[in-house]
């Protein structure tokens, strides 16, 4: 669509005004091609027409749905007058202070403190895109520290702006958002430095000016540098052109440098006595402005704040006094009097205070300083002359020197600044902000303005470029055809500047000349370059020349160019100070070799050659230096990616939030704020992406192309069927660009869609309203007429022979109704006589029937009767036969225990004999070795040696026959045991008496259906003694393998013995054999071992034979054990049909239950005469009952007896293993429920236990705190024994290992949770068993008994409750950082309700920092799952319910503060659909909160809920202001205000909140305390209580798993 089919009535645009720049008008008439007027509406009722063409149209005004926008570029009419207008509206109405316009981040100076600076905003924007959140200067900063790290490439941050714009803020508030973000933790501090630079900086280079009062009189490029992880690791300053001339002159209500003032205001105090200060009222360098004070600030404690501030850079108290020694000496040197003497003379009195204390605090010499100060030293060819100056000259002097001072001063500081934030380390990647001065011009422009427009000259080129790159990457990226775009290139005003013959160029020139003056240097200006278009020469101005800067017309004075260009001083003042006694002044002054600046490496090459000094004594002008410092510069920012920010002063007053139109545009054009919006506006200004587009314009297709799937082509399809022109529009792979006012016509065809909707269904709402209502007055109308119709009937009819013959009717009809009635009457008694006689002998037939049932019911009553007698008195006989039978069992068991023991016993006995008999073998064989080697010596003694192999002989007999006897003993034994085994099977009588105790049966339907209940009980009776033998015989077979496998390790050991005393015979052979070679006089030794020998062979078959006979007992006594079980298989089987047949019964039961019940309601007369026999009945049935409960004791008793054997066997066999096995299944009566272990086992308990512990096998295989529960019995062993030493090594060893373990899985929350649910159960044994009585009140008795005795442990306890409460705190962060980044995109992103429009026309940063796929974004179900994967961990872990109710309790509050403060800083986001969207995710929360019974923690989400509600209630009347006070009681003043003011209408048919509105509801809550701070604290921590409870868990009975390999403990 042509832009000139939108000037249409109704539609607005803006017209130049004097006052305002433009203001507003309506279209009244639709203008058409042709037209040359155009006719308005303004504000104030009055017409006005334009005389306008096609051509010249008045800039059309943007609809108000996109007033006030983040984002300039969002705005679908860009241009000056619009972005004018959103600047006001966001600045004025919402009190917004940051806008976006592009790659720009436009700051408007409040002239007020706001709070949205604090650390809770910073980490709100800490992480997250640029356009998700309001404009911000942490957004910028952000943003650069995030590209830093993607892209691995140097950033810059450009700030500039006027003089008062809040440069000097801006880019304090950046450096501390890099030292909040990248903390580095590391000792240096080298974050605080970096901020505790910028008091110093501002005490030395900023001043008060009539326009601002805390003026940055210098440039500042500050360097901060990262780490490879991008962490702050020091910082670099460089400064550019200093305003030396404000030393010496200040103008009206100015004031020289801060750090002067803050010197005279602590003038008293003793470490400035020796300054010999005075008020700053006295001295001449600092009272010449007039107001010495600036209001609001105290010079005293700012003092205060820089010497703070130098001592934490490092720089210590005497380079401070040096400092302050030359500062003092400056003001000293402005207050020294120079006199006219003569007519071109000066003089200085030798006695003038202030010239001694300079001297005196500058090291000099006085008659030095006086001499060179009034004289001048001039070197001719032959000779040197001594020239006296004039006061004047004189006076210049003094002031060049001081000048001179206060610059190597400034540079020293910042010299040494520099040195202190210079930390050891590589930098990887800086930051650069660069704090410059803005684009400048006063009534009188002289050299710095020159300078300070020339840089901003430099700046806006270099802005211009990157603009356009990014603009050409954008259509590259989407593969959009590339225009050029005809843009403002100022290098022409540059070359004017820089250029060869340009006018630093002939500045420099003119300096070279002795006699050359500001007028001649002017007039080379107006030779050389009168012809350029971009230089002036002014017609009424001989002092004056004018450059065309790229902002405005600049009009500069000549003079002083030359003086301030060359920054002259005499070299003998030079020479004075140079032979200084004050090395820190003298070393200013040293003469150093002229090198070149080398910064980084960068090569520069200058944009015209350099002029060489003639001699020593010239230097390089002030231009060269700013000049090359310029170039090195923008050396450096072309090697970053830079960020904008341009400042504006909003008024000159300085009032807060007042908004200046002239001024404030004045600025946007000398920013390049407008060329940026120039640049986009010539191309395509709005972009969508295809999804945007297509939630928002959904309402615009039709139903065919709603159809379709792929989004892209939908969207394509309706564009080209809306906008015919193709050129006004273009597509993209991703987005969809249009030109400059199409969003407006789009938003109109929506608008349209909608009103046209909205029409037709107030349309048919209307009619149907109407119709119900006609409809109504139609049915009232008609039976109104019905009555007054028969009352006119009734009129009519009443006359007195009418009444008389309706009387006469009247009596007739009474008259023959009373005959038709008695004629009935009598009909019907005859009738019912009738009817009365069969009844009454159908009665008497049915009474005969009655005493005939009766009998017969009787009869049955007395055989069930005698039948349930009958088997009362069989089951009486099987409980005396249960009862015999369990006795004889019960003997059965005693003598078994008792012959295990004297088994085991005798075993014992055995042991230890076969043990001597071993020793005593060995010693017999040591004896023989002794003997074989007597034998060698002595071969005399051989017959003493054959007696002692005959006694060896009988010995070895004697240990065979003990052998021998010890198998036939272990068989008896084995056989023994297997038939104790056999015989402690439970007999089959008794499982069947017990099934007959409960098959008694009763004729009273409640009786039986009592006796059917204590059938199934004896049913589930029998069941569970099935099982619990079935147990007991598992148990007895692992008891009878554990002894077969004893007997087999016996068995071995004593093979073992028998093959080592064969070696040993086999040893005395071999040497018998060699005594036997070397004499020959003993052979029958020979025989004798031989027979030995022999016997050997027979010894060694024989133990084969037994370890076969022992083989084939041990498969007997398994086949027999497989019997026994195969038996129990088949019991279990007949068990089973028995409960079968039980089931029968049952049903057969339930069947004669039902019979009973329906004959009891015939014989109830009969029934209740037997009374008596019932009660005796249930008499009966009671003792019976009785009889089964002492049955069910005896057997538990029974069941009790064999556990408490079967603990005696494990006890027994655990006795005699060699290698103990501590996996306790139940610990007897007699244990403590204590561990015990030896301290150098107690590094194997701390890392078995809590080190190498997996929380996941022990959760699933055991109680979770387990660990807990044996860390605590360890304990308890230690206080039992009094050891203190061994006491106090644990506790701390649990303390801190737990804490180590939970620093190194500190992102586990498995291991956190486990640790957690530990910590707090150690905690409670330590309370539970201390013995104090408010902890130890519902104890049991054993658990009292169990109570820590020798030791208090109060101090460890709450130690433990600090250590649960860090593990708690940790366990909190971790999964509030597995929800962060969740929290935005589900809880105010993402759309639950659908068909609710969200989506608005959005700007550059939007587009260009996040991707919208709505498949990528997160949703409240996503938080619900994790929620539920946290509930699920700790419900794992058995934590307590209190517990896990303050974790849910600090999560939501977590959920609701991020969302709450996100909202807070996105005003896109704040809307009535969006509020509607929150609530709608809080109600899914509710729900899950329901499920898991923890509602009660909803309370935590109420300003989130609060802000919802306040999105979506109306803000019109007094009434809603009161309401908004009364419910939004969570929120405070300040959020409840940005909300009403952030509120933005996502269609045009919501309305704005009005300000009146807004002041309403601050003035009702005037009287409300609360917090000031707009954002929530996120990391705020409710305080966490561990309440305590009683643990049931009894010590003794507590198992300890194999798994956990802690065989080293013990059970007490």
């Amino acid at each position: 669509m042509a832009l000139v089919q939108l000037y249409t009535r109704y539609n607005r645009v803006w017209i130049p005004d004097e006052e305002h720049v433009w203001k507003s008008a309506e279209i009244l008439k639709d203008f058409h091609d042709g037209d040359d007027r155009l006719q308005l509406l303004l504000e104030d009722g009055t017409e006005y027409t334009v005389d306008s063409s096609p051509t010249k149209l008045p800039p059309l005004r943007n609809p108000d749905i996109l007033v006030g926008e983040n984002d300039l570029t969002a705005l679908s009419y860009l241009h000056e007058p619009a972005v004018l207008h959103n600047l006001k509206v966001r600045f004025l109405e919402f009190k917004i202070i940051y806008t976006y316009c592009g790659i720009i981040l436009v700051a408007l100076n409040p002239y007020k403190q706001l709070s949205i600076y604090g650390d809770a905003i910073i980490h709100a924007y800490s992480g997250q895109n640029m356009g998700d959140m309001d404009p911000h200067i942490f957004a910028v900063a952000e943003e650069a520290y995030k590209q830093m790290a993607r892209n691995q490439r140097n950033q810059s941050i450009i700030i500039s702006g006027e003089s008062g714009a809040g440069k000097t803020v801006s880019a304090r508030y950046a450096m501390r958002y890099f030292a909040v973000v990248s903390k580095s933790g590391s000792k240096t501090q080298v974050e605080d430095k970096v901020l505790a630079s910028n008091p110093i900086t501002e005490a030395i280079g900023n001043a008060k000016t009539t326009r601002n009062d805390n003026s940055s009189r210098f440039g500042k490029f500050t360097e901060i540098s990262f780490d490879s992880r991008y962490r702050i690791i020091g910082a670099n300053m460089r400064t550019y052109l200093l305003e030396k001339s404000r030393v010496v002159f200040q103008t009206y209500n100015e004031r020289n440098y801060h750090i002067f003032y803050q010197m005279c205001a602590c003038a008293d105090l003793p470490q400035f006595k020796a300054l010999q200060l005075m008020s700053a009222e006295e001295f001449h360098y600092t009272g010449m402005g007039g107001d010495i004070f600036i209001e609001g600030v105290d010079d005293r404690k700012s003092m205060e704040e820089t010497q703070r501030t130098f001592s934490l850079l490092g720089l210590n108290e005497d380079f401070q006094s040096d400092v302050f020694k030359v500062l003092a000496a400056i003001l000293h040197m402005g207050n020294v009097e120079i006199k006219s003497f003569g007519d071109d003379r000066s003089s200085i009195s030798p006695s003038d205070t202030h010239l001694l204390t300079v001297c005196d605090l500058l090291g000099v010499r006085a008659d030095k300083l006086v001499q060179w100060l009034c004289n001048r030293r001039l070197v001719l060819v032959a000779e040197k002359v001594v020239k006296p100056l004039h006061k004047d000259r004189a006076v210049n002097s003094r002031d060049a020197l001081a000048k001179r001072i206060y610059a190597y001063l400034f540079d020293c500081i910042i010299n040494r600044i520099n040195r202190a934030l210079k930390v050891p380390g590589k930098q990887h990647a800086f930051i650069g902000v660069l704090d410059i001065y803005g684009f400048e011009t006063f009534d009188v422009n002289s050299f710095e303005q020159f300078c300070i427009n020339y840089a901003n000259e430099k700046l806006q080129q270099q802005f211009n470029l990157h603009v356009f790159k990014l603009e050409q990457e954008e259509y590259m990226k989407e593969d959009i055809p590339w225009t050029l775009i005809d843009f403002y290139d100022n290098q022409p005003a540059i070359d004017l500047i820089e250029a060869k013959m340009g006018i630093l160029d002939l500045l420099n020139e003119e300096c070279l000349f002795p006699q050359g003056t500001d007028q001649s240097w002017l007039q080379k200006l107006y030779n050389y370059l009168g012809s350029k278009p971009l230089f002036e020469r002014p017609k009424l101005s001989n002092e004056t020349f004018v450059i065309q800067h790229f902002a405005d017309k600049v009009e500069y004075h000549c003079k002083g160019f030359l003086e301030k260009n060359r920054d002259a001083l005499y070299e003998e003042l030079v020479e004075v100070m140079r032979d200084s006694q004050f090395p820190f002044l003298a070393k200013f002054f040293q003469e150093e070799e002229q090198k070149a600046p080398n910064i980084r490496g960068i090569k520069v090459k200058a944009a015209r050659p350099g002029v060489k000094p003639a001699n020593k004594q010239l230097r390089t002008s002030v231009g060269d230096k700013f000049c090359s410092s310029l170039s090195l510069l923008m050396a450096t920012l072309n090697a970053t990616t830079p960020h904008y920010v341009r400042c504006i002063k909003p008024n000159d007053e300085k009032l807060p939030f007042e908004y200046d139109s002239r001024r404030v545009v004045q600025q946007l054009r000398a920013c390049g704020v407008l060329e940026t919006i120039r640049i986009s506006a010539q191309s395509y200004p709005s972009r969508w992406t295809y999804s945007e587009f297509y939630n928002r314009y959904n309402v615009l297709m039709t139903n065919q192309e709603a159809g379709f799937n792929d989004k892209m082509q939908t969207c394509k399809n309706v564009l080209q069927r809306l906008i015919q022109d193709a050129n006004q529009y273009k597509f993209g792979r991703t987005k969809i660009f249009l030109r400059a006012g199409q969003v407006a016509f789009l938003e109109k065809l929506r608008l349209d869609q909608l009103r046209t909707a909205c029409i037709t269904i107030q349309k048919h709402v209307r009619g149907w309203s109407q119709r119900k209502k006609y409809l109504r007055m139609r049915n009232a109308a008609i039976t109104l007429q019905q009555y007054i119709r028969g009352k006119k009937t009734i009129r009519k009819a009443v006359s007195a022979a009418n009444l008389k013959q309706a009387w006469a009717a009247v009596l007739i009809q009474r008259y023959w109704r009373g005959f038709r009635i008695w004629k009935v009457y009598e009909t019907k008694m005859t009738t019912l006589q009738s009817e009365i006689d069969r009844v009454i002998i159908e009665k008497q037939n049915m009474e005969k029937t009655f005493e005939a049932s009766s009998k017969e019911q009787k009869e049955k009553y007395d055989q069930a009767k005698l039948n349930l007698l009958e088997e009362k008195e069989i089951q009486k006989r099987l409980g005396k036969n249960a009862e015999h039978n369990l006795d004889i069992q019960r003997q059965d068991h005693e003598k078994e225990l008792r012959s295990l023991k004297e088994e085991i016993r005798r075993l014992k006995e055995e042991r230890v004999g076969l043990q001597m008999k071993l020793d005593e073998d060995d010693r017999v064989e040591t004896d023989l070795h002794d003997q074989v080697t007597q034998l060698t010596k002595h071969v005399k003694v051989i017959p003493e040696l054959r007696r002692d192999l005959s006694n060896l002989q009988n010995q070895k007999n004697t240990v065979d026959r003990k052998m021998k006897q010890q198998s036939e003993e272990a068989r008896a034994s084995l056989k023994e045991i297997s038939k104790l085994l056999a015989g402690s099977i439970v007999e089959e009588d008794v499982l069947l008496r017990l099934t007959a105790n409960t098959s008694e049966k009763t004729y009273e339907a409640e009786d039986l259906l009592a006796a059917f209940d204590c059938l199934e009980k004896a049913t589930r009776t029998l069941e569970s003694h099935r099982k619990e033998q079935k147990a007991i015989y598992e148990t007895q077979v692992e008891g009878f393998k554990m002894k077969v496998d004893y007997l087999q390790n016996e068995n071995n050991s004593l093979q073992n013995l028998f093959t080592e005393k064969s070696s040993i015979a086999e040893n005395i052979r071999q040497e018998v054999c060699r005594l036997s070679s070397e004499n020959s006089v003993i052979p029958e030794l020979k025989g004798h071992i031989l027979e030995l020998q022999r016997q050997n062979t027979d010894y060694e078959a024989l133990i084969e034979k037994q370890n076969k006979d022992l083989a084939e007992n041990a498969e007997e006594i398994k086949s027999i054990l497989q019997k026994k079980i195969e038996e129990e298989s088949s019991k279990r089987r007949h068990f089973e049909e028995q409960a079968g047949v039980l089931e029968e019964d049952k049903k057969d039961l339930q069947g004669k239950i039902k019979d009973l019940q329906e004959d009891s309601d015939h014989l109830s007369r009969q029934l209740q005469m037997e009374r008596d026999a019932k009660i005796r009945l249930r008499l009966e049935i009671t003792q019976l009952s009785s009889d089964n409960i002492e049955f069910e004791e005896q057997l538990d008793k029974k069941d009790r007896l064999i556990k408490s054997l079967e603990n005696q066997m494990i006890s027994l066999k655990t006795a005699h293993e060699d290698d103990k096995k501590t996996s306790w299944s139940a610990s007897p009566k007699g244990y403590l429920g204590m561990l015990e272990y030896k301290r150098e086992d107690q590094s194997k308990l701390i890392q078995n236990l809590i080190l190498d512990l997996k929380p996941n096998g022990v959760a699933v295989n055991m109680i979770p705190v387990l660990p807990a529960y044996i860390l605590f019995m360890c304990v308890r062993h230690a206080d039992y024994m009094n050891d203190e030493e061994k006491l106090m090594s644990l506790m701390n060893a649990i303390i801190s290992n737990v804490k180590r373990f939970t620093m190194t899985h500190q992102n586990d929350l498995v291991s956190l949770s486990f640790w957690l649910c530990n910590m707090y159960q150690l905690l409670n044994c330590l309370k539970q068993y201390s013995g104090d009585e408010e902890f130890s009140k519902q104890s049991t008795p054993r658990q009292v008994k169990n109570c820590l005795q020798n030791f208090d442990l109060s101090d460890h306890r709450q130690v433990v409750s600090d250590l649960a409460i860090c593990i708690y705190h940790q366990f909190i962060t971790t999964m509030e950082n597995a929800l962060a980044t969740a929290i935005v995109p589900a809880m105010l992103e993402h759309e639950s309700l659908q068909g609710i429009f969200n989506t608005k026309p959005t700007g550059f940063r939007k587009h260009s920092s996040k991707n919208n796929d709505d498949t990528d974004m997160c949703t409240v179900s996503f938080i619900i799952e994790r929620l539920s994967r946290f509930h699920t961990i700790m419900s794992h872990h058995s934590m307590d319910a209190n517990l896990i109710k303050q974790v849910v309790k600090q999560l939501l509050f977590y959920i609701g503060a991020t969302t709450v403060n996100h909202l807070l800083l996105s005003k896109n986001m704040c809307s009535c659909s969006r509020g509607m969207q929150i609530r709608c995710n809080i109600s899914y929360l509710e729900e899950w909160l329901q499920e898991k019974e923890l509602l009660s923690s909803i309370d935590t989400l109420k300003p989130l809920t609060q802000a919802a509600w306040l999105l979506q209630v109306s803000k019109t009347t007094d009434d809603d202001a009161k309401a908004i006070v009364e419910k939004c009681a969570e929120l405070n003043t300040v959020q409840i205000v940005k909300i009403l003011n952030s509120y933005t209408p996502i269609d045009g048919y919501e309305k704005r909140v009005a300000s009146s509105f807004v002041r309403k509801v601050q003035s009702l809550r005037q009287d409300h305390d609360g917090s000031a701070q707009l954002m929530m604290d996120v990391r705020y921590r409710f305080p966490v209580t561990f309440p305590f409870y009683l643990s049931p868990q009894a010590l003794e009975l507590l198992k300890v798993p194999n798994s956990l390999h802690l065989e080293f403990l013990n059970m007490i």
